[in-house]
């Protein structure tokens, strides 16, 4: 019995060992010279699955014969000071060029967070955290190019025309305690599609076509509601797959995690610094990346209020309550589509309390 399982336990490290073989196949890896330095790190990973039960040599393969179509449960070894065993495993297996830790988020759906003994180094347990790319450039803006109100979303539309989500008091103070964080609006174009979504746990999955069940908001089911029927529309759903992870944290910081295997385009007010920049373009989060989407009172700049030292454009104050996500589509200065009404599929988050 002992020789079976150490036979059946030497079997699953060969298979996850040619996993690595796989991912070097990727031509892209080789074109950006990723491959030759991490071949030495193959003794250090040999020595870490040596430390894993059989059970937890089988999640780490299903999880990458799955692309983490099958997050699985936490696969735990004791936490070291030498190195961080998540980021080898993520390295090995996902993304070479990853040099730090701190490049790397916890996925919500992760339970070893607190866990001040054991780390998880499932690597589908984890997000590359998205650099933002170069900013946008200014704009002007003529009478001619504003959208007209019946096609603006939620978050454009005057506070008193917008569909209330709280009520107020005879004294003028919100009488709002619905438990959740946010609500949820799938557009397609200019259409909204389905009933709003309300969110009370700390994250929610949005996926468009899978294999089976998740728990969450399928595009796929709310689309089959759409009176349009949009063709444009549905082979954007197809692609969607897992979609994206929206989680805020205790400090009320929202990040988006793109677990498909396309691009998504994330627009807010926190992403712009304080901007209306309705015809630039949207922050890309490519896939298996994240990024903080909305943080409380504290809009972030990347650096391009140094770039324009004439300040951003002005334009109407948008809503700093409100995050647009638009599917494998984007829009603005660099795409055909001007607006995010003309995206296929998009989503809108308004966060409470909203406005």
């Amino acid at each position: 019995m002992f020789m079976f399982r150490r036979s059946r336990t030497t079997n699953l490290t060969r298979k996850l060992l040619r996993k690595r073989i796989e991912a070097l196949n990727d031509p892209s890896l080789t074109d950006r010279g990723l491959l030759g330095p991490w071949d030495t790190r193959e003794k250090d990973v040999r020595n870490l699955l040596k430390q894993l039960q059989e059970t937890q040599l089988a999640m780490l393969l299903t999880a990458l014969d799955t692309r983490g179509l099958e997050l699985g449960h936490c696969v735990l070894v004791p936490r070291t000071s030498c190195y961080e065993p998540h980021l080898l495993l993520c390295q090995f297996w996902r993304w070479p060029e990853v040099r730090c830790a701190s490049d790397l988020r916890r996925l919500p759906q992760c339970g070893a967070a607190e866990d001040l003994v054991y780390s998880c180094c499932n690597p589908f347990h984890w997000s590359r955290i998205c650099q933002p790319e170069t900013p946008p450039p200014p704009y002007s803006r003529s009478s001619e190019d504003r959208i007209r109100p019946e096609d603006r979303a939620p978050s454009e539309l005057p506070l008193l025309t917008r569909d209330s989500f709280e009520s107020l008091t005879t004294s003028g103070e919100s009488a709002m305690n619905h438990p959740e964080w946010c609500t949820l609006a799938y557009w397609e174009h200019q259409h909204r599609v389905g009933p709003l979504f309300p969110v009370e746990p700390n994250y929610v999955n949005v996926f468009g076509s899978v294999p089976y069940g998740l728990d969450g908001l399928s595009l796929e089911a709310l689309g089959l509601q759409s009176a349009m029927q949009c063709e444009a529309s549905q082979k954007t759903r197809n692609k969607i797959k897992l979609g994206i992870t929206l989680t805020r944290d205790v400090d009320g910081f929202v990040w988006l995690y793109n677990r498909s295997e396309q691009p998504v385009f994330a627009d807010s007010l926190y992403l712009k610094g304080g901007c209306d920049d309705r015809y630039g373009w949207p922050t890309r989060i490519p896939p298996d990346h994240c990024l903080c989407v909305h943080a409380p009172g504290n809009p972030q700049t990347f650096g391009w209020d140094k770039l324009m030292p004439g300040g951003f454009p002005k334009g109407p104050a948008p809503d700093p309550n409100s995050v647009r996500i638009s599917f494998v589509k984007g829009w603005g200065g660099r795409y055909s589509r001007r607006d995010i009404i003309s995206c296929p599929c998009w989503l809108e988050i308004l966060l409470a309390p909203c406005r």
